[in-house]
């Protein structure tokens, strides 16, 4: 059976209250109140929304954002300190869609990673790059500790003269010089062909990556500032991989939200379609509560014009129209009253021992009195005297059956009802050559207010072979139907004969 409405909502991992177009409150889930941090009640329909938490100016921006069909998203503190972010969006019917999400932990993520790239902020900024300056015959005139350091010279390269291709072969044997020596100085020629400052991120043996500033003297010469932004190169490459990882999860998220969005929208059109279907069993409960009312009041009236002139037969046609009808307002009385009962949780099974072989001959014999035109074939003595049921529900039970034998099958004259022992259980097949289901009415043929395609034309309710369905489950059985347009249908219910600990604990709750 597909999950209800309020089932879909109350598996919603966010809080989500829904208003109507009045902004009252029509329903919400359990979720909220953990959210919010609210005691059962605290939340309820018929609030409006100025009295939900976090509120306060949402109505009036998700307004003027509903135009873009675009949601408005905002933030509040709860008193514990928590964070909470609230979406509002226009639903189609003028109402709104409230969705509360606990953001404590992903605030306090945030700050920590905030708090990283500012201490990195700090730490780079006062870190002391190395600094270099080479005359136009690129010899050193000049370089500062950290520079040494970054490239562990020792002192005697550092002494100004000291010829570039010296630092640079000492860097090689020390593996700390550049990967690739052929576009080492493609930043010396583009600073000097810009007559500006260049820069370009040098990658060395070790690993290392060094950016390198160069800015040309009007001599020749040159100044160079040498930056290891390995942690940040390494960083942004991080930061790409989590924009991608977040884009995608986005995107998840985002899907997600479209599939319950539909899946929504499918069980709102499913509510419709029950809607739809109570209608029309309204009008079809109505139809056949004037049928009977109808031959009962004719009756009357052809023997109040009778009066003293009465011969017996004609008294006991009547009679017999009158009981008949009865009989059929009182089944369909019945039928309503146990679904509404089943509907509540209050169906009353009374286990007692019941002799199914007389409850199923006193249904025979009073569809009998009512429908003279069939004849009921019975081969019932396989069962056992007695099993553990409730006769009232089972004759409810079969006297269904055995009404919808008579009636889906208007130009055949016998139905057959079989039953035996087997394995434990008894079973009770029903058989008539009617008009017969199509198969793929089938699955759905227990459904409440379902009719098959083959019932058009033929009064009823919908509501009958669901209760049959509820009543056997209830007794821990079971019903199967096997059928054809055309061929009749045949009925079989399983029962057990010997009630379970389950059905005495089912029992006590009903």
């Amino acid at each position: 059976m597909p999950h209800s409405f309020e089932s879909i909502l109350e598996n919603l991992p966010q809080g989500i209250v829904l208003l109507d177009p009045a902004s009252t409150v029509t329903a919400f889930n359990a979720r909220t109140l953990d959210i919010l941090g609210l005691a059962e009640g605290a939340i309820r329909k018929g609030m409006t929304i100025e009295e939900l938490p976090g509120t306060t100016d949402c109505r009036a921006e998700a307004s003027r954002r509903s135009a873009t069909g675009k949601p408005y998203i905002s933030q509040f503190a709860l008193s514990d300190g928590r964070m909470v972010s609230l979406t509002s969006a226009p639903s189609k019917d003028g109402g709104w869609i409230l969705s509360y999400e606990d953001i404590s932990t992903l605030i306090r993520v945030e700050d920590s990673l905030t708090e990283q790239h500012h201490r990195f902020d700090a730490a780079l900024s006062n870190m002391p790059h190395g600094l270099c300056m080479f005359d136009s015959k690129k010899n050193l005139i000049l370089c500062n500790p950290s520079y040494a350091r970054m490239y562990n010279l020792p002192n005697l390269l550092r002494q100004p003269g000291t010829p570039l291709v010296d630092i640079l072969a000492y860097r090689s044997r020390e593996g700390n010089g550049p990967a690739d020596t052929a576009t080492y100085f493609d930043v010396v020629f583009e600073a000097t062909a810009r007559g500006a400052v260049a820069s370009q991120n040098i990658v060395l043996t070790d690993g290392r990556v060094i950016k390198i500033t160069h800015n040309p003297m009007q001599n020749g010469g040159y100044v160079a500032t040498h930056e290891d932004v390995t942690t940040t190169v390494r960083l942004a490459e991080e930061l790409r991989w989590h924009h991608d990882q977040l884009e995608t999860t986005v995107q998840s998220r985002t899907a997600e939200v479209e599939r319950q969005a539909r899946e929504l929208e499918r069980m709102l059109a499913q509510e419709r379609n029950i809607n739809e279907l109570q209608r029309q069993f309204v009008a079809m409960a109505s139809h056949e509560f004037r049928t009977p009312l109808a031959i009962i009041d004719a009756a009357a009236q052809r023997l109040l014009r009778k009066r003293g002139a009465v011969e017996p037969e004609f008294l006991g046609d009547k009679v017999d129209q009158i009981r008949a009808s009865v009989n059929r307002i009182v089944d369909l009385m019945e039928s309503i009253l146990s679904a509404g009962r089943l509907d509540t949780g209050k169906i009353d099974i009374s286990y007692d021992a019941c002799a199914l072989r007389s409850l199923i001959r006193s249904c025979c014999e009073r569809q009998s009195t009512i429908a003279k035109t069939h004849a009921f074939v019975l081969d019932i003595d396989g069962l056992p005297e007695f099993i553990d049921a409730d006769p009232r529900t089972l004759a409810q039970v079969f006297t269904n059956l055995l009404s919808n034998a008579v009636k889906y099958a208007p130009g055949t004259s016998e139905i057959r009802v079989t039953a035996w022992e087997e394995t434990g259980n008894v079973k009770v097949s029903i058989s008539d050559d009617g008009v017969g289901i199509d198969p793929e009415d089938l699955p759905r043929l227990f459904q409440r207010y379902f009719r098959a395609g083959t019932s058009t034309g033929i009064a009823g309710t919908g509501i009958g072979l669901n209760l049959v369905k509820q009543i056997v489950e209830l007794h821990h059985g079971s019903i199967e139907v096997r059928s054809a347009r055309g061929c009749g249908s045949t009925f079989t219910v399983t029962l057990p004969i010997k009630r379970t600990d389950n059905a005495s604990d089912n029992s006590d709750a009903a």
